[in-house]
């Protein structure tokens, strides 16, 4: 599999050849035209000058020092009727002239000839007489001058232009894939199980922002493994508990000199571990089911003041127990929720209410109604919670009061908040030790 960073160099290094290649034609066809006309407009003037110092100086002398100073840059060719040279400078001649573009020239033709095939671009052929005769004058430029090394030129520097882009970005790519690279190290840390792995963070573009995530998903998943470690201690230690009790008091009851009184005692304790387990189990299905997000979630159109008052009345052995005084006030309330789920809070809050309330105490539940939500009160004057506790009582399995902890599973409360969640609705606490909690249920009317 290539890497990233192989890929943006061959993306890169493809891209830059086809763009140079592409240049490269552009520039040949376009500006070298307007060069090449330069050219031959260059060498025609010097041809023509040489013409004029040629048909008026009957000896050579002028002639070849004009010669020689043009064989610096131009190389010349006089041809006479029968195709010979007659006069040349030194200078080094890069094209051949044929001998039909020769005679064209001696018969009064300039070379080249636009619509001509067999022309070139750095040559022109100048037709003249002297003394009656016809004369051909072929001049061409000494390739030897850097003017004239367009092609070369031009190849040259887009070359140079792609090795210094190549080298360029060979570096820039580096310190591009070098924070991906960082991310990929930290993602198999996070694969076994290493959830302190933490990238750095010194950018500000995207991917400065993917790190930045990617840190903040790390603490999250770092959390969510103590949470689901400190589940599954709190599972073992909550089944363990009651096992033991149930099996210590099994092994009790096999002494056949046990007192009846004792014997029933024992019984009714793991009658009441078994209870205490079928209720964990049956809160540990309830939560996984809601945390699944696949748990039948049917709201319906209800009073809410009769569904608290019904389960208020099946609570009825809990608060007459403990002589608790209950004083209501629900006035007639419709909303629009989940009849079962929310059941399930109100049993779970009473419950929790009644439970940590002291005998002969006073509990309140009121139901507000405003045009576009209702509020639910459930208020004790019971133990209280502490501020360092409020904070944690939706966590499963914390138990506030930790030397009641054998009554409860600690999941009621975890329970109370994920339903209130999927009702889109919010729930607040407010506690002090020694005078009550007090729970607030705020429900959307629809």
């Amino acid at each position: 599999m290539k890497s990233i960073y192989t890929k943006l160099v061959f993306i890169f290094i493809s891209v830059i050849i086809l763009s140079l290649v592409f240049t490269f034609f552009i520039a040949s066809k376009y500006f070298i035209k307007n060069i090449i006309a330069e050219v031959q407009e260059d060498l025609n003037e010097v041809g023509e000058n040489f013409i004029s110092i040629y048909q008026i100086n009957d000896g050579n002398n002028q002639v070849e020092t004009t010669l020689n100073m043009l064989s610096k840059n131009y190389s010349l060719t006089i041809y006479d009727g029968s195709y010979k040279v007659i006069i040349k400078n030194n200078a080094p001649k890069k094209f051949a002239v044929k001998k039909k573009n020769i005679e064209s020239v001696l018969s009064g033709h300039h070379f080249p000839i636009s619509k001509s095939s067999d022309k070139h671009p750095y040559i022109v052929g100048i037709p003249f007489e002297r003394n009656g005769e016809n004369y051909a004058l072929f001049v061409q430029p000494n390739f030897e001058r850097g003017f004239f090394k367009m092609h070369r030129i031009l190849f040259s520097s887009l070359l140079t232009t792609l090795i210094i882009g190549s080298i360029t970005f060979l570096f820039v790519a580096k310190l591009l894939v070098k924070p991906i690279k960082a991310l990929t190290e930290a993602t198999n840390e996070i694969a076994k199980g290493n959830y302190d792995v933490r990238v750095a963070v010194n950018r500000k573009d995207e991917i400065g922002f993917l790190s930045t995530h990617f840190n903040v998903m790390t603490e999250k998943l770092g959390k969510l493994e103590e949470m689901r470690s400190e589940f599954v201690s709190n599972v073992s230690h909550e089944i363990q508990s009651p096992l033991t009790s149930i099996k210590g008091f099994a092994k009790v009851l096999k002494n056949r000199e046990l007192v009846d009184g004792k014997r029933e005692h024992y019984i009714s304790i793991i009658e009441e571990e078994t209870d205490r387990l079928s209720i964990l189990s049956e809160r540990l299905l309830k939560l996984a089911s809601l945390d699944s997000d696949q748990h039948p979630f049917e709201p319906t159109m209800y009073h809410l003041d009769e569904q608290i008052r019904k389960v208020i009345v099946t609570l009825e052995p809990h608060w007459e127990r403990k002589k608790l005084q209950l004083i209501l006030n629900l006035p007639q309330t419709k909303i629009v929720a989940d009849r079962l789920l929310l059941e399930q809070v109100w049993i779970n809050l009473l419950q929790n209410a009644f439970k940590y309330s002291n005998n002969g105490g006073i509990i309140s539940v009121d139901i507000i109604d405003q045009p576009h939500e209702c509020s639910v009160i459930i208020k004790d004057n019971g133990i209280g919670i502490s501020k360092e506790n409020i904070e944690r009582i939706f966590e499963r399995f914390f138990q506030a009061d930790q030397s009641r902890h054998k009554h409860g599973t600690g999941l009621g409360l975890s329970i109370v908040q994920k339903i209130i969640e999927m009702h889109e609705a919010k729930i607040m606490v407010n506690s002090m030790i020694g005078e009550g909690t007090s729970f607030t249920v705020i429900l959307p009317k629809s």
